[in-house]
């Protein structure tokens, strides 16, 4: 049975004055509150000139995210939230953190200074679609599109004694600083047993930069039967993730461009098929420059 019978045309502009950025989307059929894509602005952290981000964190970081305590962080206080501590002195911390509710191998890499800057990353040979916290979406009822590197933000924040709000987490690609905006698309799909899927349409505007279109994918099984999800990109399947049991799947990867030629209607599906409750999640992340 579908929950939900999705068909959105992505549709970009840009208003003259502050090139403020827009969709025109078709609204949800069935769960309109459902939140299905967030717009986030690039913007180098204003630190980035710092010996510390120059000589290690500009040569190793990929999709990133930075956030600024009201006043001075004590390095003491947020030293036990570091699965490991690569460098540590008098001014700043730099290791790596676990993501609440993942296992070690999605540690985001973080910077606390005892200015009160918190930039977390990944590395730059991670696509920018690990950073969907498909796990925290599930837990939301759909409804927040949140990331792992936000998520691990609010850990240090509140070990330092801040209140966080994700509404002021800034984010920047090392990799690319020509970039302007992160667009994050969702996707999902649930069933009680059996097969569904469900599909959006998008079109890339030729008059934009991309520099980089990734996907990600999570099968999220309820019960010990066995059960799939799969990813589709114009009836092509780019993923499938298989398992028996309960639990959590999930990947990541890039696309092409000749995968994604803009100007273009493209077509993604996430499909999922099996025993008992299953959900299957895909999404679509961005990074590109408005001319």
């Amino acid at each position: 049975m579908s929950v939900k019978n999705t068909l959105r045309y992505l549709l970009i502009a840009i208003i003259i004055v502050g090139l403020l950025l827009f969709l025109n989307l078709r609204p949800k059929t069935v769960i309109p509150t459902t939140k299905a894509d967030t717009i986030l602005r690039l913007q180098a952290p204003p630190f980035v000139s710092a010996a510390e981000v120059q000589g290690i964190i500009e040569d190793e970081a990929g999709i990133s995210a930075w956030f600024r305590t009201p006043s001075t962080i004590n390095l003491n206080s947020v030293r036990s939230s570091f699965r490991t501590i690569e460098i540590e002195t008098t001014d700043y911390i730099l290791g790596s953190v676990p993501v609440p509710d993942y296992d070690e191998s999605w540690d985001v890499h973080v910077y606390v200074h005892k200015d009160g800057w918190i930039l977390a990353y990944y590395l730059a040979q991670d696509p920018v679609g690990k950073i969907y916290d498909w796990k925290a979406y599930h837990n939301s009822g759909r409804t927040t599109i949140s990331t792992k590197l936000e998520n691990v933000i609010a850990v240090i924040a509140n070990a330092a004694g801040f209140p966080f709000s994700s509404a002021n987490v800034t984010y920047y690609d090392f990799r690319y600083p020509n970039a302007t905006h992160l667009m994050l698309i969702v996707e999902w799909v649930y069933i009680q047993s059996g097969s569904e899927s469900d599909s959006f349409q998008f079109k890339l505007p030729g008059s934009f930069a991309y520099y980089q279109q990734s996907w990600s994918l999570a099968n999220n099984c309820t019960a010990s039967y066995s059960c799939s999800s799969r990813y589709l990109l114009n009836g092509a399947e780019i993923k499938r993730l298989s398992m028996y049991g309960a639990g959590w799947q999930m990947a990541q990867g890039t696309f092409s461009v000749a995968q994604l030629p803009p100007d273009q209607y493209h077509t993604i599906e996430i499909s999922v098929s099996g025993g008992y409750q299953i959900y299957g999640y895909g999404g679509l992340a961005l990074v590109y420059r408005v001319p």
